[in-house]
This record gives structure tokens, C-alpha cells and sequence, in this order.
């Protein structure tokens, strides 16, 4: 009896620790600056990196994506939009230029956190959600853009740091 029920706690102890697996809750929600942009040509085989005071310039994008300040441009979050060109006030108010409303798509796993979904100007922009923490945000061009020129097949990769609420 002493043996059974030996057995049953080491059964419970060792079944009670299992891991949860459920989805991680994104928080976009909040002010961000870019503080490093990685741009690759996927056949081309061309790899550059920006790091702050660098002037990220691509002529085959569209805005928010074809001139980048690193280190110094900010993008706004909120649960149902995302907002770009701050203009900052004596006050401390600030107000943005152009916003967008945006959706979250394809999170369906606790290891995929999906993809960012808006219309920028008449263009379908998705950027997919690499990594969500509490100090930043890592996004990636979904898939590589064709530039138009060549063929070539473009991915931007962009870590953002929060700096706002």
C-alpha cells in the first residue's frame, strides 16, 4: 500500500508540471523608435545593416518605408492604429501626421505571433511580428518585395524600441 501510494505522488508531482502553451497576448500598444533596420536581397545576396544616426534609403519602397532615419524616426501603436511623423510642441503634445488603421492576422500558435496588416497611400503594407517583449519590437517586410528592376526579392527587418507609452 505504502508502494502505491509512493508511486501515485511521484505520478502526480511529475504530470503536474507541464508547461502552458497558450497564446502570447501581443501589447503593440505604445510609442516606438527604430533603432536598427537589416536589409537583405534575397537572391541577390546583398546584406546591409543600419544602426542609429544612419539614413535607411530605398527608392523601390513606398512610404513609411522608403526613408528611415534610424535611431531617430518614431512610430506610434495603439490597439487599432499605427501612426508615423510625430510633430512635437513646446507643450509636449504630440501630434501625428498620418495614420492608418491596422489588424493583427495569423496568430494561431504561441510561437508565431502573425502578421500587421494596414493600407499606407494606396499600398497593402504586412509586416510580420518577429519578436513582442515589453522593451521592444522586432517587425519583418513579409516575404520580400519585388523591386521592380530586376527581380530581386527585398526583406527589411526592423528592431524598435519602446519609448512611450
Amino acid at each position: 500500500m505504502k508502494t502505491l501510494f509512493k508511486l501515485f505522488a511521484i505520478l502526480l508531482i511529475l504530470t503536474s508540471c507541464v508547461k502552458y502553451t497558450g497564446k502570447k497576448t501581443l501589447s503593440l500598444s505604445g510609442e516606438y523608435r527604430i533603432d536598427k533596420i537589416t536589409y537583405e536581397e534575397v537572391e541577390g545576396g546583398n546584406n546591409l545593416v543600419f544602426y542609429p544616426g544612419d539614413l535607411y534609403v530605398n527608392p523601390n519602397e513606398t512610404f513609411p518605408m522608403d526613408s528611415i532615419e534610424v535611431g531617430f524616426t518614431r512610430i506610434h501603436m495603439d490597439y487599432s492604429m499605427i501612426r508615423f511623423n510625430p510633430i512635437d510642441y513646446p507643450s509636449g503634445e504630440t501630434q501625428w501626421q498620418n495614420e492608418y488603421y491596422y489588424f493583427v492576422h495569423g496568430q494561431y500558435t504561441a510561437y508565431d505571433y502573425g502578421y500587421i496588416k494596414f493600407d499606407c497611400d494606396g499600398t497593402r503594407r504586412v509586416w510580420k511580428i518577429i519578436d513582442d517583449t515589453a522593451e521592444g519590437l522586432v517587425l519583418r517586410t513579409s516575404g520580400g518585395w519585388d523591386n521592380g528592376n530586376s527581380g530581386t526579392k527585398e526583406v527589411t527587418t526592423m528592431v524598435l524600441s519602446r519609448v512611450g507609452p
